[in-house]
């Protein structure tokens, strides 16, 4: 794969961000703000009690995965049920949001952006490789109704 530019991870990062405001502005009706995205190692993983992650192929490969703690995540199962989250219902949270964040940005990038069923984890895997060590990794700091969370996007051109 040829080495991405700052100016296309730029781009794809914005697409992430933009999809990440659309989501909580749209869905809850509460606004959320992002920080500076800043670069990180691929094998140091940002996580945080709760992740949501999709894997990307097709014209692009990599993943986009949003990390936070477990009280956001149940925050938003009831805002959407009603009803108090169970540990698993958070979880679950966890890979929604991180499936429609994905989802938007491939309305952006067109249908050969392919997105897969979420993959959701609790805390840090003890083994967990990520493909795509010669791409850049962006970390996203994200502040949603008073949580904190990551939304960590490594994406390349295919």
């Amino acid at each position: 794969m040829e080495e991405q530019t700052t100016d296309e991870m730029n781009s794809t990062c914005q697409y992430f961000i933009d999809s990440t405001k659309y989501y909580f502005s749209h869905a809850t009706k509460i606004d959320s703000t992002t920080s500076v995205p800043y670069l990180k190692r691929p094998e140091v993983l940002a996580l945080k009690d709760y992740t949501g992650m999709i894997s990307i192929s097709g014209n692009h490969k990599g993943y986009v995965y949003i990390s936070g703690n477990e009280e956001m995540f149940a925050e938003l199962w009831k805002f959407f049920t009603g009803t108090e989250a169970s540990k698993d219902d958070a979880l679950d949270m966890a890979g929604e949001v991180s499936n429609v964040i994905a989802g938007n940005v491939r309305e952006q990038l067109g249908k050969d952006f392919m997105i897969s069923i979420p993959i959701v984890f609790q805390g840090k895997p003890d083994k967990m490789k990520m493909h795509g060590d010669n791409m850049p990794v962006y970390v996203i700091p994200l502040e949603w109704n008073g949580h904190e969370a990551f939304v960590v996007v490594g994406v390349g051109e295919n």
